[in-house]
């Protein structure tokens, strides 16, 4: 299921992505860092971590991005509800299995967050949807 909504929020993304990334200006922050990447979690607490990234992109990321054309509008909210689609999922996954989530996480979680309040919320907003090929690689890796 994960793997299939990789590949569809891929396509979306790529169709925008050079729109979206020729408008940051923010070259000197990154939010998703690989020193916090998903590989880096244990797995016993990559189900956790990429709850909270998906929690992190639905509340905050997509609710705060100006889509600068309809296409961008369309393909924004494609993504969204694919990421809606992977977090019911692993919602799931978490009332059979119990996900674990460690002190790494809350930290891994925090660093996002940190840098992401380093910005104003257009411009991190903005940083983070061009940054999703970032967190699509991760997930294809940890899938």
């Amino acid at each position: 299921m994960i793997s299939m909504n990789i590949n569809e929020i891929r396509a979306s993304f790529t169709a925008i992505k050079a729109t979206i990334q020729s408008k940051d200006e923010r070259t000197d922050i990154r939010i998703l860092h690989k020193s916090y990447s998903l590989q880096d979690t244990e797995p016993v607490d990559r189900c956790c971590f990429l709850r909270h990234l998906l929690r992190f992109y639905l509340a905050t990321v997509f609710n705060h991005c100006k889509a600068s054309s309809p296409l961008v509008s369309r393909k924004v909210s494609s993504i969204a509800n694919a990421f809606l689609s992977i977090k019911k999922e692993l919602r799931l996954c978490n009332e059979v299995s119990m996900c674990h989530c460690g002190e790494d996480v809350k930290h891994k979680c925090g660093q996002i967050l940190s840098q992401y309040e380093k910005m104003d919320v257009a411009s991190a907003s903005l940083k983070a949807l061009g940054e999703l090929d970032i967190l699509l690689d991760w997930m294809d890796k940890a899938d």
